[in-house]
């Protein structure tokens, strides 16, 4: 899992800037004004964490298949 981590790291960074982007204009938009750190860390580690096991979990399913 390390090394599928690992070799795709560019598609990590850009969907953890994506979710931080995504969540900063639906909290200025929709919700309140101040500032909340914690909650865009907390959201983008989480989106990251399933992002990351879905996709080794997709490419191990299809290793296994040959396709």
């Amino acid at each position: 899992m390390r090394r599928h981590f690992v070799s795709h790291w560019r598609a990590w960074v850009v969907l953890a800037v994506a979710v931080i982007v995504i969540n900063e204009l639906v909290d200025r938009n929709f919700f309140d004004h101040r500032e909340h750190i914690d909650g865009d860390v907390l959201l983008t580690v989480v989106v990251l964490l399933i992002s990351v096991t879905v996709s080794y979990a997709v490419a191990r399913l299809t290793a296994r298949r040959g396709v």
